[in-house]
């Protein structure tokens, strides 16, 4: 039977990213291995059957995938880290560079070679790009070396169940000692009816701008209309207001009163509508650009992408998939539906044109060989230039009639799956040199993954909680979104469900991802 999958490198793949998918989902205790099951069933088939492997061109076209993947998820994102969340972007940084150190000085102490030292630096991380990184520049077109993926392997579980433990000393601490921030939960987005009191001296533009609000309906004197930014508010409108529960209770106690009727609630002549963004215009612009209120009238008060609502504002980069809640008198919204697309199958199109020309110039990039101080060579390679270029194209979004973002389901999808299969070709090539490796230096390798990911867990505890005094939801969301791995994520989001974990995680993840990828190279070209 095992000559079955020697025979088939197509059986490899789907048996071990099938059983390891099921292995993944098993809970031992919090943990559990989620993707990376896939490399360790095959780690197992190849080290019962030395024989297994997979053709080169399956590691590099999976790992190059999902490395431009993770970068056109990341791009928006990446940029608006560096603009405004740098403190935490700091301290994801600096324990990046403790995890080298560690890596380094661990290494060097029990005489490991560095393809072992990187691949842990790489396992400890979860960054499996960083892995293919290190493959590559330690390969330089030869055969790819066993002894990163064994330090991965060996690294990877027990950084998982370090994180998670270091995840529920975080929930501890904020029960015994809450901060400010613990105290503020982070409000649901609601739609309420505020009655003005008094002359505000302010348009609707103007309250907008003052507010994290949308004002989508005016009623006046009986009459409701579709809200627009040049009108001069007056006492005794009653507004429509979409934003967070506590900036609508800071608008109440500023402006006026909860009104007594809900004018909204009354859709006869304006009338409300969910819209999907497919027509492929509009993607990657901001959502001023539809003018919707010159067009139809109409108003977006919110946009739903994936499973979060976002306050619509002007400047919001819209992307395929995207729901628009659209106010409009009753007999536009045909028109206005039309002119969106609302179609869940062209939202969800692969995008072959952006796809195949990002990834053509992310490969072309490959080549690059960047001179270093000291004589080495940087080789960008099919995983890193990928990464780089899908950052910079998925930050941009359009270049003309180009649009280089995928929507998000399509995007989740490539880059899940790229990653099992590229998880499968690590492992079948490394199982028998694991086993080796665990009997003779088992106690090296169990070291050097602790040292590594206690590293970095002590600068991100230390620097979130006590140093930004960030409460329990953003420093979990910090922690987990600069370790990279999912499993400690799902644990946090899952103790604490607060958005504000999703958006601490999202916000350093593009960040590490890179660091890593580049200073697990910068390990192998200086050590």
């Amino acid at each position: 039977m095992l000559q079955w999958f020697v025979d088939s490198p197509l059986l490899t793949i789907f048996f071990c990213v099938g059983v390891g998918s099921l292995l993944g989902k098993i809970k031992f205790g919090p943990v559990s291995f989620g993707p990376a099951g896939a490399l360790f069933v095959a780690l197992a088939l190849s080290a019962i059957e030395p024989k297994v492997a997979l053709p080169p061109i399956v590691t590099s076209l999976s790992l190059c995938v999902f490395c431009y993947m993770v970068g056109i998820a990341a791009g928006p994102s990446f940029v608006n880290a560096l603009r405004s969340g740098w403190q935490p972007v700091v301290v994801s940084v600096l324990a990046i560079v403790a995890m080298a150190a560690a890596a380094l000085g661990v290494g060097s102490w029990f005489g490991l070679d560095i393809g072992t030292v990187a691949g842990a630096f790489a396992g400890a991380g979860t960054a499996t790009a960083a892995l293919g990184a290190v493959q590559q520049q330690l390969a330089a077109g030869g055969p790819i070396p066993p002894e990163p993926a064994i330090g991965y392997a060996v690294a990877y579980p027990i950084t998982v169940l370090l994180t998670i433990l270091c995840c529920s000393y975080l929930i501890s601490a904020g029960r015994r000692k809450p901060t400010a921030e613990d105290r503020k939960k982070l409000a649901p987005i609601a739609v309420r009816t505020l009655e003005l009191v008094g002359d505000p001296a302010l348009t609707v533009r103007g309250l907008s701008d003052r507010y994290q609000a949308v004002v989508s309906r005016l009623t006046r004197g009986g009459t409701t209309v579709v809200a627009h930014d040049e009108e001069a508010l007056a006492d005794g409108d009653l507004l429509t207001i979409t934003a967070r529960e506590d900036e609508v209770q800071r608008m109440i106690g500023d402006l006026g009163r909860p009104a007594q009727e809900e004018p909204w609630m009354d859709r006869s002549d304006i009338d409300f509508r969910r819209i999907t963004l497919s027509n492929s215009s509009y993607v990657g612009r901001e959502l001023v650009d539809l003018r919707l209120d010159e067009k139809y009238d109409a108003v977006v008060s919110r946009v739903r992408r994936g499973d979060v609502d976002i306050i619509a504002t002007p400047d919001l980069v819209l992307a395929s998939g995207d729901r628009l809640r659209v106010t409009a008198p009753r007999e536009q919204l045909a028109a206005i539906t039309k002119e969106l697309g609302d179609s869940e199958r062209t939202a969800g199109d692969i995008n072959p044109v952006g796809l195949g020309l990002g990834l053509t110039l992310g490969l072309l990039a490959a080549f690059i060989e960047i001179p270093l101080p000291g004589g080495g060579t940087l080789v960008l390679g099919t995983a890193t230039a990928p990464l780089i270029l899908g950052v910079v194209l998925g930050a941009l979004g359009r270049t003309g009639p180009i649009i280089w973002a995928l929507p998000g389901n399509v995007a989740n999808t490539l880059n899940q799956y790229s990653l099992l299969v590229f998880l499968v070709a690590v492992g079948t090539g490394a199982g028998s040199g694991l086993i080796t490796a665990l009997a003779a230096d088992w106690f090296p390798l169990v070291t050097l993954g602790l040292a590594i990911s206690a590293a970095h867990a002590l600068i991100c505890v230390i620097g979130l909680r006590t140093v930004l005094k960030y409460g329990t939801a953003r420093s979990l969301g910090g922690l987990t979104g600069s370790q990279l791995n999912p499993a400690p994520y799902a644990f946090a989001i899952g103790k604490v469900p607060d958005q504000r974990v999703a958006i601490g995680y999202a916000v350093l993840f593009p960040v590490s991802m890179i660091v890593k990828v580049l200073l697990a190279q910068l390990m192998v070209v200086y050590f």
